[in-house]
């Protein structure tokens, strides 16, 4: 199956992946605040606003999707090596946090995972027509 190795510095952190049907992203992500934000970065010092998040929805069950996290490390300094790696692969790491989505809020949205009816991908259900890839 299909999995997403996420390297820190040479050093595995996760191969995440699901094995049915969902949603995984992996966000790299810097919120600068104030004047000059970025020109007050320092070697060697962790930079503030800047986070790593690899999570996603697992909806294997569309009737109780999960929301699940594989990393969130907010302790990324300038030189700092991160890498992606697809691989294939039979093992998955567990994910690191696992909890039932907001449901109620979702059906009331008319939100749901299903899979295309043409392709069979897996779906963000909005109502709206989907064309495969």
């Amino acid at each position: 199956m299909l999995g997403f190795e996420i390297w820190k510095n040479g050093k595995k952190l996760a191969t995440a992946g699901l094995t049915d049907s969902g949603a995984i992203s992996l966000m790299l992500t810097w919120v600068g605040k104030g004047p000059g934000a970025s020109s007050r970065i320092a070697e060697g010092v962790e930079i503030e606003g800047l986070d790593l998040r690899v999570g996603g929805i697992d909806a294997a069950d569309p009737m109780s999707e999960q929301s699940v996290e594989w990393i969130e490390d907010n302790a990324l300094r300038l030189g700092d090596d991160i890498q992606i790696k697809l691989v294939s692969t039979p093992e998955l790491d567990a994910p690191v946090r696992r909890e039932p989505t907001d449901g109620l809020a979702s059906a009331a949205a008319g939100l749901r995972f299903v899979p295309c009816t043409t392709c069979g991908a897996p779906r963000l259900q909005t109502g709206l027509a989907h064309t495969p890839e």
